[in-house]
């Protein structure tokens, strides 16, 4: 049987800061600073993206929209925000291009800030609209990096944590100089870890961190893999 506990708000002092991603929590928290009403963060997969937008929209009163919420809005619900603080997650994919275009100009008229979040930069994104790809050129940007060694260790104690599981200090120093630097890969173990725990009962320990590692294809530096 498994237990649901309510979510906690996402907040920036909550979160793991490093280098990785220290230009783009200190830029975002600062919107009367940015050169134009409208920014958009960028990063690779399960670098956090969602939980910054959130945490911007939890520290400036905004509203969080992902990108299938936003193109159900009408235009006029979303008129009525342009002079408030919105995030829209997964914006490249936001299937209503011309009420992007709208409200990107509502909210440079209303004196809002737009916060937009995507995995690639808005000058890659698919638009029919002349007006739109023109906005997106020249939209600002601020790109979470890959993972440095910090992050990787902040990371994997966070998300064996949502796993209710606790990392002991040799685990952290046996994986750090294994795991891929990824975002993606620190999740994958962190899942994989907390399978490992329930189906065989075992503690998070070195031995089956090692097991779930070579699972992976991730065969320890001074080990050979067992495949």
């Amino acid at each position: 049987m498994s237990f649901a506990f309510p979510a906690k708000p996402l907040r920036f002092d909550a979160l793991v800061v490093t280098p990785a991603n220290q230009a783009a929590v200190s830029i975002i928290r600062q919107p009367a600073n940015w050169p134009m009403p409208v920014f958009c963060v960028t990063g690779p997969r399960y670098s956090g993206l969602t939980t910054l937008l959130r945490a911007w929209c939890e520290e400036t009163g905004g509203t969080y929209f992902t990108s299938n919420d936003f193109s159900r809005r009408k235009a006029s619900q979303l008129g009525d925000l342009a002079g408030t603080f919105v995030a829209v997650d997964n914006a490249d994919t936001v299937a209503a291009n011309e009420k992007l275009l709208t409200f990107i100009n509502q909210v440079t008229k209303e004196g809002g800030r737009l916060l937009l979040a995507s995995s690639s930069s808005p000058s890659q994104w698919r638009v029919s609209s002349a007006d739109l790809k023109s906005r997106l050129n020249s939209m600002p940007i601020v790109e979470v990096l890959p993972p440095d060694e910090a992050m990787l260790i902040g990371r994997l104690e966070a998300a064996a944590g949502r796993h209710y599981l606790k990392l002991e200090p040799e685990v952290i120093a046996y994986l750090a100089p294994r795991l891929d630097l990824t975002y993606e890969a620190i999740e994958t173990f962190a899942e994989k870890l907390s399978h490992g725990v329930t189906t065989t009962g075992r503690a998070p320990s070195v031995p089956l961190a090692k097991e779930v590692l070579e699972a992976m294809g991730l065969a320890a530096p001074d080990e050979p893999s067992s495949s």
